[in-house]
């Protein structure tokens, strides 16, 4: 009989009962939760259990939310995330700044957005030890390395190249330039820049009808296209998340041609999986319908923590951009009325009204076309 594997520890700290209630019901299945009223009790469970994840709430008595994550122990390692209702670009930055915080979650909280974005934290806590494994096992090599002959520089430049190439290929070059330089990377708030998200209509089911290996070749046709479309329009590629493509425009540089460079990306986006579609319904194949959402609006733009891991971004721009996308329609590329203002003279743009958007209230919107 195989044993089943460990649930990730999880602390929840919230001087607010309820809330500790509602947030251990929601995750117990996946999780082992441990909850605490304030931070002194939070860092009495430190003490006592390995946890993985760290949640706390930011307005709490005697000790807030960020003072309690400045007093966690470097080691063990873990994930830091704040929940709170209050979400401005200042308390983000000091968040990052101080309290190496993998996530800053604005209430009231969606639990299925949340439990993505938990197993996201997870996965990053696991390449994060992954990644201090093998720069234990680099610096090890290194040494040993002194003691060999000349004839291995080559092959040690060689894997050195290989690993700066990886770098840049997972951060961009600004950032990557500014780990390498100093160790860290310095956290930027960007007054303005557009946020475009994709998403795919109904995979759960394409998904159910293709066999693994195609599904993965597939997915990865359109978002190897997707990168280079993003990179052709000068936009940042920022993740993926399951069939979902993020990327942004305006940063890590600024300029003030992001808005028109998002717009111009997602229509040569929904051309190319215009020219799929027409390939796999030439195949009697159900097509892949795609939606496109592009919001513009300040964000704060960065690396979490010491270690070399996602260029992300953060702010309620990015929230508003994926509710463009979700609120949008396949084949079109969706935008708000932000976004709208300032391409509105380079595109031909149907205004859809005020739409009622998750969590955001009603928002115009438009539908961008090629002028």
């Amino acid at each position: 009989m195989e044993a089943v594997s460990e649930k990730h520890k999880i602390l929840y700290v919230d001087d607010e009962a309820d809330n500790l209630l509602v947030f251990k019901s929601a995750f117990r299945r996946f999780y082992s939760i441990f909850t605490a009223v304030s931070g002194k009790e939070g860092l009495d469970i430190i003490e006592r259990e390995t946890i993985s994840l760290v949640i706390t709430d930011q307005r709490m008595p005697n000790m807030t939310g960020i003072q309690f994550l400045q007093q966690l122990p470097e080691e063990p390692e873990n994930i830091r995330m704040i929940l709170t209702g209050f979400s401005d670009v200042e308390a983000i930055i000091e968040a990052i700044n101080t309290g190496k915080v993998y996530r800053y979650i604005t209430k009231p909280w969606d639990k299925d957005e949340l439990k993505i974005t938990i197993d996201n934290a997870m996965e990053a806590l696991s390449l994060r030890r992954r990644n201090r494994q093998l720069i234990g096992e680099l610096q090890q090599a290194n040494e040993t390395l002194e003691h060999k002959v000349v004839e291995r520089t080559a092959e040690v430049n060689r894997q050195k190249e290989q690993i700066e190439a990886l770098l840049l290929n997972i951060l961009p070059a600004e950032t990557a330039r500014e780990l390498q330089d100093q160790g860290f990377a310095t956290p930027k708030h960007y007054a303005s820049a557009s946020v475009l998200f994709t998403d795919f209509r109904d995979f759960t089911r394409i998904a159910e009808q293709l066999p693994p290996q195609t599904l993965v070749e597939e997915l990865n046709r359109c978002f190897v296209a997707f990168d280079d479309i993003t990179e052709r329009h000068n936009l940042e590629k920022i993740k993926t998340i399951g069939d979902s493509y993020m990327c942004a425009g305006g940063i890590p540089v600024a300029n003030s041609s992001h808005a028109r460079d998002a717009v111009r990306a997602g229509l040569a986006i929904q051309a190319f999986m215009e020219g799929i579609n027409a390939e796999k319904i030439a195949r009697g194949e159900p097509a892949w319908e795609l939606r496109v959402g592009i919001h513009t609006g300040p964000v704060v733009a960065g690396v979490v923590g010491k270690k070399k891991f996602a260029y992300d971004i953060w702010g309620d721009a990015v929230n508003i951009a994926s509710r463009m996308e979700s609120s949008g329609q396949t084949g079109k590329v969706n935008i708000s009325g932000a976004t709208y203002a300032l391409v509105k003279d380079q595109f031909t743009c149907t205004h859809r009204g005020r739409i009622s958007a998750k969590n955001k209230g009603e928002v115009d919107m438009y539908f961008a076309e090629q002028s």
